[in-house]
């Protein structure tokens, strides 16, 4: 009896022994895209899309940093490190904030930036099209009010980085 005892110490002890110096937690893997569907929500008004959406406080995002990608109707895309404002990711409101806020400053940037300024809507004649400006990102084609933001999906890589893409639409006014 007493050898069988010490046999189950002995095995305890070694498991212990080899547990505590092996490594068991796996590597960190690339996690599958996960997409984000909105109701095709105007990028000019923020309150109209914030009242559009259902389940607006769920975390639709599990990390507290990431980084956005804006390249539609961008020449040179942007990449911009964004916050949640809590720990545990962003909610879907939190993340539509950080869209509306980072477009609005993506065209507020441009037009600081630009030598050829963007023609006024009623002024460009037959064409409704925005004309192509020259600034930082040299935006093209359309103005804000006329994109639609109809998903976001994010990605995180091995190394840990968040990032989200947008699928914006072009819809005239």
């Amino acid at each position: 009896m007493v050898p069988a005892v010490f046999t189950l110490i002995l095995i305890a002890a070694f498991g212990w022994w080899w547990l505590s110096r092996v490594r068991v937690s796996p590597e960190p893997v690339v996690m599958m895209p996960m997409r984000i569907a909105f109701p095709s929500l105007r990028l000019d008004d923020l309150p109209g899309a914030l009242g559009k959406i259902e389940a607006s406080e769920d975390v639709v995002i599990p990390h507290e940093h990431a980084v956005l990608v804006i390249d539609y109707p961008l020449t040179n895309p942007a990449s911009i490190e964004i916050t949640a404002p809590l720990a545990q990711g962003f909610t879907r409101s939190a993340l539509l904030r950080a869209i509306y806020d980072e477009y609005d400053n993506v065209y507020e940037a441009e037009e600081g930036t630009a030598a050829t300024k963007t023609v006024p809507r009623d002024e460009r004649g037959t064409s409704a099209s925005r004309n192509r400006t020259d600034g930082v990102y040299g935006i093209y084609g359309h103005d804000l009010s006329d994109l639609v933001l109809t998903a976001a999906r994010w990605t995180r890589s091995a190394d840990g980085n968040v990032r989200v893409e947008l699928s914006i639409e072009s819809r005239r006014a």
